[in-house]
């Protein structure tokens, strides 16, 4: 448990997260399309995992 609070600290997460919730919030307030709000999501969660992958294989 301790190990899942550290790694959720990484700077690789806090900015994912951030850039999570920032597009969360401006896709509801109509500042962005639908489309746009699932392109950037799709982008931010395939760079989160992939790198998450490659940092295992290291």
């Amino acid at each position: 448990m301790k190990q899942a609070l550290i790694n959720l600290l990484k700077v690789k997460t806090i900015l994912s997260l951030l850039f999570s919730l920032t597009t969360c919030y401006l896709a509801v307030k109509g500042k962005i399309s639908m489309e746009t709000f699932v392109a950037l999501t799709t982008a931010i969660i395939t760079y989160y995992f992939n790198k998450k992958e490659s940092d295992k294989n290291e």
